[in-house]
This record gives C-alpha cells, sequence and structure tokens, in this order.
C-alpha cells in the first residue's frame, strides 16, 4: 500500500479530494484505461435524449423441429424521451419516458430504466418466473466492463447483462454476455410456449441516435428439462427527434421523478437483503400491479406514496 498526494490521486481518478487517500498500486488506472472509461461513460451519457423510436422483431429460424416459426415480423413506433436521472461518475441512471401522441390526447407512460455500474462484480441473474439469483464476478471478469440492469416500468427487476464498450473505427459499441431474461412484454401476455430468452444485448451510438440489437434465443424451461425453440432477431433504433414536442413528457418527469426515485429505493432494498430475490404477483387480495398503481402521484395525491408507504404496501410482495 502506499499514499498518493491528494492533487495527484484527484487527477489520476477524475475526483476532487479534501485529504490524501490510501489506495493500492492495483486500483489506479492508468492513463488508458481512463479514456477508455471516460469515453464508456460519454457513450452510455448519448443515449440521453428525444427520438423516435422503431420496434423491430423477428424470429429468424426454428431450433425445434417441431417448432414452426411466427412469419409476421413485430413493428412498432413511438416517441420517447431518455433522462439521466443519476450520474455518480461509475454507476449512471438513465430513464425511458414514452409519449403517445393521439391527436390532442397525449398519454405518457414510464417505460423501462438502464442502470449502469463500472466494473460491477454482482450480477442479477434471472432464472424463471419471478425469481433472480446473485451472480458473483471475480475482479478479473468484471474489469473494464459496465453492467446493464434493466428494469420495468414499475421499477421492478427485469435482467442484468454485463460487457464492454468497444471504440474503434469511429464507433462506440457496447456488446453483453449472453444473459437470461423474462419473455419481452411484447410477448408474455401472449405466448405460453416458451419460458427464459438468452439474449445478447448489443449498444451502438448511431451517427443519428442510437440503436439497441438483440439476439435472442427463446427457451423451454420445464420439468427439470430445457429445450430451444427458435432464434430471433431485434432492432429498436433510436433516432434523433429533438424538433418533437416533449414538453407532456418533461412536466410528467418533472412532478413525478421524487416518487420514482423512492420506488427505484425501494426494490433496489428488497434485492440486497439476500442472494436469491423472489416477488409474488399476488398478495393481501390485490395484485402487485394494483398496489402498484394505488402508490403513483394522482389527482387526489399529487406527491405520491412515500418511501415508507411504498414499503409498507408493498412488503407483503416480497418472499423471504
Amino acid at each position: 500500500m502506499k499514499t498518493l498526494p491528494t492533487l495527484h490521486l484527484a487527477a489520476v481518478l477524475g475526483i476532487t479530494a479534501l485529504s490524501s487517500l490510501t489506495v493500492s498500486a492495483e486500483e489506479i488506472p492508468t492513463p488508458a484505461q481512463q479514456s477508455d472509461f471516460q469515453k464508456d461513460r460519454a457513450a452510455i451519457l448519448a443515449m440521453a435524449g428525444k427520438y423516435k423510436v422503431t420496434f423491430n422483431f423477428h424470429e429468424t429460424y426454428a431450433l425445434n423441429p417441431q417448432y414452426t416459426l411466427k412469419k409476421k415480423a413485430y413493428q412498432e413506433s413511438a416517441h420517447e424521451i431518455v433522462k439521466v436521472v443519476e450520474d455518480s461518475g461509475k454507476h449512471i441512471v438513465l430513464q425511458h419516458l414514452l409519449q403517445v401522441d393521439h391527436g390532442t390526447d397525449i398519454v405518457v407512460v414510464k417505460h423501462w430504466g438502464q442502470v449502469w455500474t463500472y466494473q460491477d462484480t454482482e450480477i442479477l441473474e434471472y432464472q424463471q418466473g419471478t425469481t433472480w439469483k446473485k451472480k458473483t464476478l471475480t475482479s478479473n471478469q468484471a474489469q473494464g466492463t459496465w453492467s446493464q440492469y434493466v428494469t420495468q416500468t414499475d421499477d421492478s427487476p427485469r435482467y442484468e447483462g454485463y460487457g464492454t464498450w468497444n471504440h474503434f473505427a469511429g464507433a462506440s459499441i457496447w456488446t453483453s454476455e449472453e444473459s437470461p431474461r423474462p419473455l419481452p412484454r411484447r410477448e408474455y401476455t401472449k405466448r405460453k410456449d416458451y419460458d427464459v430468452v438468452m439474449g445478447v444485448n448489443t449498444h451502438a451510438i448511431s451517427a443519428n441516435g442510437w440503436v439497441h440489437e438483440q439476439a435472442n434465443r427463446k427457451l423451454v424451461k420445464r420439468d427439470g428439462k430445457m429445450e430451444f425453440l427458435c432464434a430471433e432477431r431485434g432492432f429498436n433504433i433510436y433516432e434523433k427527434a429533438d424538433d418533437h414536442d416533449f414538453s407532456q413528457a418533461e412536466n410528467y418527469w418533472k412532478a413525478n421523478q421524487s416518487f420514482w426515485k423512492n420506488m427505484r429505493g425501494f426494490w433496489n432494498q428488497a434485492i440486497s437483503n439476500s442472494t436469491t430475490f423472489s416477488y409474488r404477483k399476488n398478495a393481501n387480495d390485490t395484485s402487485l400491479r394494483k398496489a402498484t398503481r394505488r402508490l403513483i402521484p394522482s389527482d387526489d395525491n399529487e406527491k405520491g406514496a412515500s418511501s415508507e408507504e411504498i414499503a409498507t404496501a408493498l412488503e407483503a410482495f416480497i418472499v423471504k
């Protein structure tokens, strides 16, 4: 161990310090590592903004000889704004807000969230149903990587993966390791013939926005057996739409961001309490969806539930 002068350490790590810190030489990033780290951060933060989004998914080939591919591709479009709601350097939270325009009627939907963590050694790995298990990475496995933890619209967990940003030939691209995840929102109410998606995420910063590419395999996981049905490719293309009026989404987030911070805090705390995490879809004669809806800001309660009220209302849904 050695003690570095405060100003020198601050310059190396890119932080402001008021006293000397003691660190091991191995913990000090090299200039090249620090440069890559800043490029990584810039790429993640570049995903924030106003976008027109097109969602495109299609099954590409069967892996089970008895399976018939769905010939019709899934295609939708929408407008989304992506907000940076937390940034502490090595931890960045991006929140997607979907704005649906029906003429003069505009509906804002809090959409999915992305939580990026640098050199994360604890990954929340999806198992099945509503169960996740923590997976520990070695420091060597986590070296230089970023985890991406994806949340549902209510901030409950969806899936997490990790991978490395590569900055080459003018492009910034992050590719994850393959990770299990629940059925996508576009299918989980319509299909009962598979249980888990094994997917690889790619995020590429494009000339006019960014692209979320998915290479998926649909897995049947039942009765102690596992079998793939088919492969699927997906492209969510985010194109800048700075001229689009997102004032309703901006107003929604301004009014509700404190509530959703409390909701994120509840789920983060619940997940942190054990190595295996599960929740119930129903408890106390109501569903998790309905219980959550009663907590969200409304005309009767503009601020929504407090942290304590959220914990009281949702604690029964957490499996202990």
